[in-house]
Parts: C-alpha cells; structure tokens; sequence
C-alpha cells in the first residue's frame, strides 16, 4: 500500500469509500481506452477490495467483457468469488471484508495498482494489463470507455421441490459508518414464525458468517456461491434487507422482496437490475419493518408472480435484446 494519506484513513476507519478525485478520474479514463484498444497479452484485473453488491454489479461484468481479448485474464479478490469469474485464474487477497469499506472500497488507485503489480511480479508475469476500479470509476467510463458483460447466473435449482420464499437475513458489523442495515434477529425469529402459520415453505440462503438463519429453520447458507445461486434459484422469491445477495438474485433471474433506509438505495438496485427481474417493496424508510408487514408483502409478493408466470411455469426475467 503505497499512499500514506489513504492508509492513514484505512487504519483510522474514517473512510467508508475512496473518493475518486478529478485527475484520477482523467488518469482511468486514458488507462481504460488504451485497454480498450492496445491490449497486451494478460490482464490482471483487481484487487476488487469492495462491497459484494458492487462486485456483482459494477466490476464482475467488466471482467468478463474482457476474457475472450486477453491470452489469459488473472482475478485478484476475496475467497470464494472464483464462480464469478469463468475462465479466469482467480488469486485471494488478504483485505477483510468487515474492513474493506464500502463501495469499491477504501484503498486509493495507488495502492490497488501496487498490490496488483506484486501479484503480478509474484506470478512472473510479462507483457500485462492492469485493470482496476480506477478504469470504471464513473457510469461514463462503464458506459463509453469499457464495455460490460453481463451475463445471467444459470445454476440448475438446488434440487428437491421449490419453496415460496428464500430468506436472507443480513448481519454484517462492518468498520464505517453504516451500522444500522442488519435485520434484528428477534424481528427475523418473528417473520420465520409468521411465514409458518401461513403456511409458506422457506429456507434461509447466504454467507454463514454474514448472515443469520433462526433456530429449526433449513439452513442453506454456504460460502460456495456456485451452490449459493442454485438455493436462490431453488425458491420462488429472495426476501430480505436490501444486499449483495438481492443482486446475486437478479442475476441469477430470481424476484426479490426487499427494504430499505432510502429511496435511493432502491432506485440503484433497480438501475442495476438488468434482466428486469420483479422487485417488491416492503419498505423505503426503515431498515426495520415489521415482520407482519414482511409476510404480508411476501404473500402478495407471490400471488402476482403466479399470475405473471402462469403459475410459475414461464421465467419471471427477461433477457436484453
């Protein structure tokens, strides 16, 4: 980590994201058009060191668009997000998740270069590219400079018989300032017990040190998203506070139910919702609704799934043109 001010921040926990500043704003955008049209060999892409969401939604799909023009494509990231990655040769790095920040996270374009040149020096590497969040800092560059590829997660269902609804229930402790989003556990007990007596089948799905799965409820939470992808899509819909999960779900092709402290964090998950995937609200302003409001959207929720899909038997997604 080669910037003293940024990692100063880091240490001190102020800094929920880097803010990409105007000259590295100029600096990613000549970078990604020389990526873009003088290619070297191999790319080495990352250190991806933020949010799963923005991984999913606003770095992964720039990845991909990459594979077929590079000999070989190396992906530096968190364990367990080789699934995200096919064709690449898929490297860990060491950052925490619970300290990474927020967005594409905290470290500077400095310090993801240098991490990314080591790896690349590790590796042996000749003749390479370097692509990090700096070459798609803005919608401009994302949109113009670099294409995406997005590409619908097609895992089978997990097998045995569908369920109504797929719960993931958030509880992430997170250094920064956003402290509020996980979903009280005593509220998740009740909407488990709610869904019960109305005669709903569920099953919790995430990661099982990022999220909670109440007492007797079948416990599907994984560290394998291949397997985590094949639970969502096992269930009819993916209910929970608004997270990476929820856009797992969309890519995978699955509904959503979720809430959230903001009409803005809902506009970004429908800005990225790529396949237009059915959303449903239970929320705009509370992080914690009440688990009756929950189970009565839910079942609302799935009512008009059936009657859009014709009793489940068509996709509820719809693929670009």
């Amino acid at each position: 980590m080669s910037d003293p001010a940024s990692l100063d921040l880091l240490k001190a926990g102020r800094a929920a994201a880097y803010q990409f500043t105007g000259r590295d704003k100029l600096a990613g955008a000549l970078g990604a058009l020389r990526l873009r049209w003088f290619p070297r060999r191999v790319l080495v892409a990352g250190p991806y060191v933020g949010e799963f969401g923005h991984e999913l939604m606003d770095w992964q799909p720039w990845v991909r668009a990459q594979i077929s023009r590079y000999a070989e494509v190396h992906v530096i990231t968190y364990p367990q997000r080789d699934y995200l990655y096919p064709g690449c040769r898929v490297h860990y790095h060491d950052v925490a998740l619970e300290t990474a920040g927020y967005k594409h996270g905290r470290l500077s374009p400095a310090q993801l270069d240098a991490m990314a040149r080591k790896k690349a020096v590790e590796l042996g590497l000749k003749n390479y590219d370097v692509m990090t969040a700096l070459h798609i800092c803005t919608s401009y560059h994302q949109r113009y400079l670099l294409p995406a590829k997005f590409e619908l997660l097609g895992e089978a269902p997990a097998a045995g018989a569908f369920r109504d609804v797929a719960f993931h229930f958030r509880q992430v402790k997170k250094t920064g300032p956003d402290q509020t989003r996980n979903y009280p556990v005593e509220l998740c007990d009740q909407v488990v017990a709610l869904s019960r007596a109305q005669g709903l089948s569920f099953y919790c799905v995430g990661h099982p040190r990022y999220s909670y799965c109440p007492p007797g409820v079948e416990d599907r939470r994984t560290e394998d998203l291949a397997a985590s992808v094949a639970a969502i899509r096992g269930a009819r819909l993916l209910a929970g506070e608004l997270s990476g999960p929820m856009h797992l779900a969309q890519l995978a092709g699955t509904p959503i139910l979720i809430w959230a402290d903001g009409q803005w964090r809902l506009d970004n998950c429908e800005r990225w919702n790529v396949f237009r995937v059915p959303t449903y609200i239970v929320a705009n302003d509370t992080h914690q609704p009440e688990p009756a409001r929950v189970v009565r959207t839910i079942t609302e929720a799935l009512a008009d799934l059936r009657q859009r899909t014709h009793d489940f038997r068509q996709p509820s997604y719809t693929l670009p043109a």
